[in-house]
């Protein structure tokens, strides 16, 4: 009962939250009751509008991953890398931000599941931060924060060594900025509902890839290999 009563709180908040969600979503491979899976994994913000006329944002971020499941229908989701960031904009002009820290965390939720059809549907939910260093253009110090918040829910279908896997997101990209450490804004994403289409492909015993796209409420790219231990 506590599992089901996750799954759906999950699924209806992203459904009815006036807040917005947006980073990759693993798919719907977790990993088994005191279980790891540890990974590598690309994630290419390729354009993200903000709200307000603020222009748009994008960013590539590199993390080494890492899944424990806590039970067989709940795992906790981990990473730390390197992100950078940039924001197009007419004012104060496009700003280029170096590679800094990105670190992110999340959780996910088994739901129903037929293991004679291959079926299987997931919610989670997802944060990620990239914290660049400053830039300095025009002798003003820009400093920028990137927050990606994201709650999702997945349906795949096992085929083989691949399950392809398609689901809803409600996300943003929050940009928060300051100049010369002051005035501090918050800009948060134009569009909040988007789709996801992916895939887990078994390369090999407990190796798999995974490529995931997301698109609606921006352009995104995410591929990663990882292995369960």
């Amino acid at each position: 009962m506590l599992k089901r009563f996750l799954f759906v709180l999950i699924v209806l908040g992203i459904a009815h939250s006036g807040i917005s969600y947006a980073a990759p979503c693993y798919g719907t491979h977790m990993p088994k009751e005191k279980q790891w899976t540890l990974g590598l994994e690309g994630n290419f913000l390729v354009d993200r509008d903000l709200d307000d006329n603020q222009g748009s944002t994008s960013g590539n971020r590199y993390f080494l991953t890492c899944s424990l499941g806590v039970l067989d229908w709940i795992c906790f989701d981990g990473k730390i890398g390197m992100g950078d960031v940039a924001w197009h904009n007419s004012d104060p002009g496009n700003l280029n931000f170096n590679s800094g820290f990105a670190g992110a965390y999340g959780f996910r939720i088994k739901g129903y599941e037929n293991k004679g059809l291959g079926i299987k549907t997931v919610a989670g939910f997802q944060h990620i931060s990239v914290h660049p260093p400053t830039a300095s253009p025009a002798g003003d110090n820009h400093r920028v924060i990137i927050d990606d918040w994201q709650g999702s829910a997945l349906v795949s279908k096992d085929m083989g060594n691949l399950t392809p896997y398609a689901g809803a997101r409600y996300g943003t990209v929050d940009y928060i900025k300051w100049v010369n450490e002051h005035d501090r804004k918050r800009i948060k994403s134009e569009k909040m509902f988007g789709a996801v289409i992916g895939f887990d492909y078994l390369v090999r015993k407990d190796t798999r890839l995974n490529i995931e796209c997301d698109f609606l409420d921006g352009e995104e790219l995410s591929i990663g290999i990882s292995r369960d231990f």
